[in-house]
């Protein structure tokens, strides 16, 4: 990947986080959250028989003490469309699993639209 596209999104998770911050502090179905960066939670998925890596932008626990996996996308592409798919049979498989908690999944393509994200996943 080119190193000023790469810098420019970390850049971008940078001022997603800080947008979100004050929504999700502030938010009432909001228990705790985290960015995830360098914390290990990744997933792997298959993009073009290549097995990547996918780490979701943020971990929330909701009020519910269920969990959020929040992706924040300024854009969709086909490899985003393929992280979701892996995202929502990993979600599946651990609600399934019962031991872990309940999760969901969700995507947010502004900061704007994150409450509405929120109420709809408790």
């Amino acid at each position: 990947m080119n190193p000023e596209i790469r810098a420019t999104q970390a850049e971008q998770g940078g001022l997603w986080a800080i947008r979100f911050s004050p929504s999700l502090h502030r938010n009432a179905n909001v228990d705790g959250w985290l960015k995830n960066d360098h914390l290990g939670f990744e997933l792997l998925y298959v993009f073009k028989s290549v097995v990547q890596k996918y780490r979701p932008d943020f971990i929330i626990r909701l009020k519910d003490s269920n969990f959020l996996a929040l992706e924040t996308k300024g854009q969709d592409t086909d490899q985003d469309k393929a992280k979701r798919a892996f995202l929502d049979e990993w979600v599946k498989a651990v609600n399934e699993h019962g031991g872990f908690g309940k999760w969901s999944w969700a995507v947010s393509k502004q900061p704007g639209d994150l409450v509405e994200i929120l109420k709809q996943s408790i």
